[in-house]
């Protein structure tokens, strides 16, 4: 069970926090804060096509399959999206001291 749940949760939500803080750091243009989430939505789309394409099993339903694949790495895909984003908003935003 934790080797299914890093395989499936924990290394995608791992890849795009890094991916997304590297993008929000490194770059100066805001258009490639967009590509981690937008790759992360073109994952998911291309699993949840080719898996309603291959369909073939009889005795799992198809609504079990599709949560299991691509709905779990895909939530922690956008959930790592988002905590990559947050890090950096954390780290690099100016923080005002009001000293009164």
């Amino acid at each position: 069970m934790p080797i299914v749940i890093g395989i499936f949760f924990l290394i995608p939500m791992g890849l795009a926090l890094v991916g997304e803080y590297l993008c929000c750091r490194l770059p100066r243009r805001r258009i490639w804060r967009l590509l981690p989430p937008l790759l992360a939505v073109i994952f998911v789309l291309t699993a949840l096509w080719v898996r309603l394409q291959n369909w073939q099993s009889d005795d799992v339903s198809p609504l079990t399959q599709l949560v299991i694949f691509p709905g779990v790495p895909g939530v922690a895909l956008g959930l790592g999206c988002w905590l990559g984003w947050r890090l950096w908003k954390r780290l690099w935003t100016p923080r005002v001291i009001d000293e009164r």
